[in-house]
């Protein structure tokens, strides 16, 4: 799910030591012209899960949450599990704070602060409370670092940003106090969904996947792309080029060529090169969410072929797919088109 006007974006927050997922609503209208934004919520506090499968429970359950009436929570019904895992911007780590503040002011670090920032402000605006708002948005270095024109580079910029690095240290304590008291943790956080490796995928703003076909079950990556400057608009890349996909059938010989393949469109992902940093080659196994059956059709296996064709530039008429239940001729038609695009590698 991608951010747009009337969306509801899946994030993740993470704040001492635990990652919850949860739903915001950027900024929208409503019919008298009047804006609003909102989190998923009970009434008094923000609801975190620690996987999609609970938040996917929680929204089916139809218990009215401080989403309900937005006009895109009809949407977010449809959506599956696998729809409702933030892309790879959508992450909000309070703890990386003294980490990336601490280090050089390079444009990773500094959006990456400014995106955490901005969103402990909205979480004030949306809970009303003052005093965390008056605390990032009425204290100039925490305002300066959400302005897009701020620089912190030269010896201008360095005494600026050795300021934030001072404001962070005297105040940061605080704002997570503040937030996290507008949290409700809800569910067993124990193993959370986005802890450890899976959260360099998450970062990454990609997962691997696997395919499962009539003949053989292949291995591969999907991950969205940002493709306008404001960030707002996205659209769906596999591991591969010029209208093919590249697919494995060993996760070591996946595991390999994301580290070390270039020639591919997943590279343009900020964080991709971090995959050369993982010397465990389960961590590139796909999560049982991510695997797809295509011998018969399914809800999700049908997303799947939707974005495949349109990835691999296919002229194949996947409205057969929009209907209550889809013919089994038609689907494998689809899949077996499809399948000329898998490039095999080792």
């Amino acid at each position: 799910m991608t951010s747009s006007s009337a969306a509801i974006v899946p994030i993740t927050l993470t704040v001492n030591d635990r990652t919850g997922l949860t739903l915001w609503a950027p900024p929208w209208e409503d019919d008298d012209g009047e804006e609003w934004q909102g989190f998923l919520g009970d009434g008094k506090k923000i609801l975190l899960y620690p996987n999609t499968a609970d938040l996917a429970a929680f929204i089916a359950s139809g218990v009215e949450n401080d989403l309900s009436d937005h006009p895109g929570w009809g949407q977010v019904l449809k959506a599956t599990p696998d729809q409702l895992r933030p892309g790879s911007e959508d992450h909000y780590d309070l703890d990386e704070v003294y980490e990336w503040a601490s280090g050089e002011p390079d444009p990773v670090h500094v959006s990456a602060l400014a995106n955490v920032v901005d969103m402990v402000a909205k979480i004030a605006d949306c809970c009303d409370d003052g005093a965390l708002r008056r605390l990032v948005e009425g204290t100039p270095a925490y305002a300066e670092l959400v302005d897009e024109d701020v620089s912190y580079q030269g010896k201008d910029g360095r005494k600026r940003w050795n300021e934030l690095g001072d404001t962070i240290a005297d105040s940061w304590e605080r704002a997570i106090k503040r937030t996290e008291d507008w949290l409700e943790w809800v569910g067993d956080f124990s193993e959370s969904e986005f802890d450890g490796e899976a959260s360099v995928w998450e970062r990454v703003g990609a997962q691997p996947i696997e395919i499962r076909l009539a003949d053989a079950t292949y291995l591969t990556v999907r991950g969205e792309v940002t493709i306008d400057a404001e960030g707002d608009d996205t659209e769906t890349v596999f591991l591969g080029d010029e209208d093919t996909v590249a697919v494995f059938t060993e996760v070591a010989d996946l595991a390999r060529y994301c580290r070390v393949a270039t020639e591919h469109r997943l590279v343009q992902l900020e964080w991709w090169e971090e995959l050369a940093d993982i010397e465990d080659d389960d961590a590139f196994t796909p999560e049982e969410t991510s695997r797809f059956d295509l011998r018969k059709p399914s809800e999700s296996g049908a997303e799947l072929v939707r974005e495949l064709a349109d990835f691999c530039g296919l002229e194949a008429d996947t409205e057969v797919l929009d209907g209550p239940s889809v013919d089994k001729d038609d689907w494998t038609a689809l899949v077996t088109e499809i399948q000329t695009c898998f490039v095999e590698k080792d």
